[in-house]
């Protein structure tokens, strides 16, 4: 890789910042026509794997980028590409990966219309402004904004660039599995979908779902207290916000004192509401993302830890609420509780977060989603998860493992990005180790840039998810520069 001088890297900083300050308005409305898209992944249809909504997102980016200039393609109903001179049948020189897919704006807790945009006190707001819409739409700006400025400065962008528009990322990043299995990635590829400076160590992740079926005994048919109902979080990947649980044979005074006790204790509040021959129990935490279960505060497992506090009746659903308060205790994150905490000086700490829990009067079902370090590669996690479970008679259904991926810190493909953040920031560059995982997690030097600045909670996966305007833009300015520099530099 050719380094460029510090003369033309203050040429080209100047061309993209008029380029983009010619144009924030512009991205601003584009970024808002794709926010207003509920792009929640849903069962599929002809042309639409991901469901339809997934699919209308990638048809908005492509008006997007052909607005822009360019034309697009479709990978499979599941990817939008589109493409800055990159030779035929060629792999392209620079890649970002993003992707037009959200997470469901349930739970509560917004100030304002999920999937309306709207700007205040210089943030846009709405279900995806930073995962993963604004810098999708930054990253399509920038590839014009590399484009004319190239040209502009007579640049020649060997290998060229690609944007890669997936439409599956919050369900396991299955569409970009698919994508690789047939193409190879580009040279220097970066999903601009985590935290600034650079994430070059992404942990595994380690998904477990598990279950019991149950018989209803005569203790309950004669009103015995137990658990008659439990609804907690819906996906995997994040820390629920609310869950509900239904007791019979109690009252709202029976158990006003232990809730009032478990809120001291936990942080999370409880709301009672009566009903026939039992007590509707309400549990109000904080949401967070799975990969840090310590930005939030699980209203699950607050809400099955009290549940395990109650007087219930020796029955089935009984013995899996006190199964899970045990293997799942409110407030532990590490994994020991089920034997698999972990840490080492690459990748930091595991981190286990119970997600969904789901029980009738005849079953449970339930998920946790772990978050691996570089030493667990090593380690049988699986297995021993699995032991932990089967010695309280629960089985798995569904087991899912990601080995811990690691850039190279020093490869010259990471220090121009670093240097283009400190350029463009005047922060220290630096790389991470983080528990999520971005499309560039199967990708040999892949890594994440962006869009999460140090210090700010982007409050992604939750209610009132935003990004800051400047972050934005500074954003779509760096991913500009970084196609330059890194075409211009190519060997």
């Amino acid at each position: 890789m050719r380094a460029t001088s510090d003369s033309r890297k203050d040429e080209i900083r100047q061309a993209i910042e008029r380029w983009f300050d010619e144009r924030s308005d512009a991205l601003i409305g584009d970024l808002s026509r794709l926010i207003a898209v509920k792009s929640v992944n849903d069962a599929p249809s002809d042309g639409a794997p991901y469901g339809v909504n997934s699919r209308q997102a990638l048809e908005v980016s492509r008006d997007i980028l052909r607005n822009l200039g360019f034309e697009t393609a479709l990978f499979r109903d599941c990817m939008a590409i589109a493409d800055l001179d990159v030779p035929t049948d060629a792999v392209p020189q620079v890649g970002l990966l993003v992707h037009s897919d959200v997470v469901a704006a349930t739970g509560g807790g917004w100030t304002g219309e999920p999937y309306v945009a709207e700007i205040r006190n210089g943030n846009i707001y709405g279900r995806g402004a930073t995962d993963n819409k604004g810098p999708a739409v930054a990253s399509f700006y920038a590839l014009a904004a590399a484009r004319d400025v190239a040209r502009s400065l007579g640049i020649a962008l060997n290998g060229g660039a690609r944007v890669i528009v997936g439409s599956a990322e919050e369900i396991g990043c299955v569409d970009i599995a698919r994508y690789l299995k047939e193409n190879a990635p580009p040279r220097y590829t970066f999903a601009p979908d985590a935290n600034y400076p650079i994430v070059n160590v992404e942990k595994g992740r380690y998904v477990l779902s598990f279950g019991r079926k149950f018989e209803i005994t005569p203790e309950q048919l004669r009103g015995g207290v137990f658990v008659r109902a439990f609804d907690g979080g819906e996906t995997s990947n994040i820390i629920p916000r609310l869950s509900t649980a239904t007791v019979a044979g109690v009252t709202e005074s029976d158990i006003a004192a232990l809730t009032r006790e478990f809120t001291e204790r936990t942080g999370v509040t409880f709301e009672l509401t009566p009903l026939d021959r039992g007590v509707k129990i309400t549990a109000h935490g904080v949401a967070s993302h799975a990969s840090r279960p310590q930005d939030g505060n699980n209203a699950q497992t607050a809400l099955v830890s009290l549940l395990a506090a109650l007087p219930l009746i020796d029955c089935d659903s009984t013995r899996a609420v006190r199964s899970l308060a045990k293997l799942f205790p409110h407030g532990v994150t590490d994994g020991s509780s089920v034997g698999i905490a972990g840490a080492d000086d690459v990748s930091g700490a595991l981190t286990l977060a119970f997600t969904v829990l789901k029980l009738t009067e005849h079953d449970f079902t339930a998920t946790f989603d772990s978050r691996t370090p570089k030493i667990s590669d090593s380690q049988d996690i699986l297995g021993i998860a699995i032991a932990a479970l089967a010695g309280e008679d629960i089985a798995v259904t569904y087991s899912n493992l990601t080995r811990c991926h690691v850039a190279d810190k020093d490869s010259p493909f990471v220090r121009t990005l670093l240097g283009i953040y400190e350029e463009y920031t005047g922060l220290r560059g630096e790389c991470l180790a983080l528990g999520g995982t971005t499309y560039v997690h199967d990708i040999e030097g892949g890594v994440a840039f962006g869009c999460e600045m140090p210090g700010v909670d982007h409050r992604i996966h939750s209610a009132d998810e935003f990004i800051p305007l400047e972050t934005l833009l500074t954003s779509g300015k760096m991913f500009a520069d970084a196609i330059i520099q890194l075409c211009d530099s190519a060997e």
